[in-house]
């Protein structure tokens, strides 16, 4: 974790790379005895370390919530498998510099839709929140509703929805 290409990834956007960087460090570095973190690859130096697991979870949120100026992404990096047929994530209370958030995502591939309902921040709402739902076969976004209306802010080939946050929650169903 002393190498920070994982977030130098989160930061320009690569997905691929981040998520190959953050799940290729764990096995390298974890501890089959306790589940902590070791200090180097092969189990030596110190184990349970505050910075490795420190680091561990800030690519974590960063994978599930993340700041951009302005914005505020939810599911930037989640893997494909994560939203295979029957697959839910749940985030809860997500501290963010807007204020509280969380988002659970059903996924519905095998009848071509993924659904997210979104608690906005209502501290300091974003100008903008972006949604990224990748399909697991890579599907492009076909058509999106939020809170039953058709909505047209979103980009198929980066798999995002943009939505203004207001005070209530947010009801997303992306088609494929």
């Amino acid at each position: 974790y002393y190498r920070r290409s994982v977030e130098l990834y989160g930061l320009r956007d690569e997905v691929k790379p981040f998520i190959r960087g953050y799940f290729n460090t764990i096995p390298s570095l974890l501890s089959l005895e306790n589940l902590s973190f070791w200090e180097h690859f092969h189990n030596a130096g110190g184990w349970n370390k505050t910075h490795e697991t420190g680091w561990f979870l800030c690519q974590t949120r960063m994978m599930l919530v993340q700041e951009r100026g302005d914005e505020l992404w939810l599911a930037p990096f989640l893997t494909r498998d994560w939203l295979k047929d029957g697959a839910v994530i749940r985030v809860q209370n997500a501290p963010t510099n807007f204020g509280k958030t969380g988002y659970v995502i059903q996924s519905a591939v095998g009848r071509r839709s993924i659904e997210a309902v979104i608690d906005p921040p209502a501290a300091s709402p974003p100008n903008w929140i972006v949604l990224r739902l990748r399909h697991p076969e890579e599907k492009p976004i076909r058509r999106v509703t939020v809170n039953g209306e058709p909505h047209e802010g979103f980009d198929a080939s980066a798999e995002t929805i943009r939505l203004k946050p207001g005070p209530s929650r947010l009801v997303v169903r992306v088609e494929y």
